[in-house]
């Protein structure tokens, strides 16, 4: 009986494949147009001016038509400096540049944060393409040191100007938003975040952690607070264990420290026990220490790479053997294709009691 229900499930999806492919064509753009690069330069000050070249390119050897709209603002865009109109018209293999100049705002009073999306639609859509290159660098306010956050790690970082930048870059690669948060209190402050060991081979296995922050700059650092966190499904609290607490499934370590002079440099540790032991072996990212200076954020550690080497799971005894093996749960690719699948049951559901009716008299 079971076998023949996942048979049916199986003619059922495979007949509804096509409609599948269909809703995934109507979400992004596949057309003859891609994105050869992306050049975006961020200069922030008050507001942001952010500057942005596009090269796109004809793949095709017939012409092609397509509105571009840039997701995050209206602003006109432009090619040999002149404003270009939808819908913009391509020729054979045809290779154009198209400028895109405008002010972004920086939100936050004490906490900046800079908020991008290089987004460029295709007659409304995204392009099912990746971008073949893509470049971005920002140059922070006059005076800031440095990120206090950043939801994409920089390649690189240096002075231009005397101002502080950064830049990310890439090859085949989807353009996603890029989120940045500096401070605006003249502190400068660094924090490094280290474990021991860093590779997991034993269930509960005892993990200490150092961190350690220093005051780089020429005046006092009051109120400064520690913050670690944690799954609390994955990590249980060891020592010291009135540093530590728990909110929902988090588990914090949280350390106050009442002020720091000129080049002092604190050391705490702690550790924590990892209860998320499996029998598989794979890699995992520990959060980075957040640093808050009277409440605003700061700075944040580095991330720090855990790997976890789960050994070989044991064979059973005779009195551990399974009756019958666990069957693996199916999985729809979509509640849209679900719906079908019920829609379709519900049609042959009524065909079946036409025909019966039918047949009974």
């Amino acid at each position: 009986m079971k076998t023949r229900i996942a048979v049916i499930i199986v003619m059922l999806l495979g007949a509804l494949w096509p409609f599948q492919a269909a809703l995934a064509s109507d979400l992004f753009y596949e057309g003859g147009i891609i994105i050869d690069s992306i050049d975006i330069r961020i200069r922030a000050d008050g507001d942001a001016t952010v500057s942005v070249v596009y090269l796109l390119t004809n793949r095709g050897d017939e012409n092609e038509e397509v509105d571009l709209q840039f997701v995050q603002s209206p602003a006109p865009l432009e090619t040999n400096g002149e404003e270009l109109s939808n819908p913009v018209m391509f020729g054979p293999r045809e290779t154009r540049q198209v400028d895109l100049t405008y002010n972004l705002n920086i939100t936050g009073e004490t906490t900046k944060m800079l908020f991008l999306d290089p987004t460029m639609l295709f007659d409304g859509k995204p392009n099912s393409e990746p971008a073949k290159a893509l470049l971005m660098k920002v140059l922070l306010p006059q005076g800031i040191n440095g990120l206090a956050w950043a939801n994409q790690e920089p390649d690189d970082e240096g002075l231009e100007d005397s101002r502080k930048f950064y830049s990310w870059s890439g090859v085949d690669i989807y353009p996603t938003i890029l989120c940045l948060k500096w401070s605006t209190l003249k502190v400068e402050l660094s924090v490094e975040k280290s474990v021991r060991p860093q590779e997991i081979t034993t269930p509960g296995q005892i993990i200490n952690v150092v961190i350690t922050i220093e005051n780089r700059g020429d005046t006092v650092a009051n109120k400064i607070g520690l913050t670690d966190e944690y799954s609390a499904f994955d990590f249980e609290a060891v020592e010291p264990l009135w540093e530590f607490g728990r909110q929902e499934s988090w588990l914090f370590w949280t350390k106050n420290i009442g002020s720091m002079a000129p080049g002092e440099i604190r050391i705490f540790a702690y550790s924590v026990k990892y209860i998320g032991f499996s029998s598989q072996s794979y890699d995992f990212d520990l959060r980075p220490c957040v640093v808050t200076v009277d409440g605003h954020l700061m700075y944040v550690s580095n991330k720090l790479r855990m790997s976890q080497r789960g050994g070989a799971t044991p064979a059973p005894t005779d009195s551990e053997v399974p009756i019958e093996a666990e069957a693996q749960p199916l999985r729809f690719p979509s509640v849209t294709l679900l719906c079908g699948v019920l829609l379709i049951l519900t049609m042959a559901r009524v065909g079946y009691l036409i025909w019966r009716r039918r047949h009974v008299r």
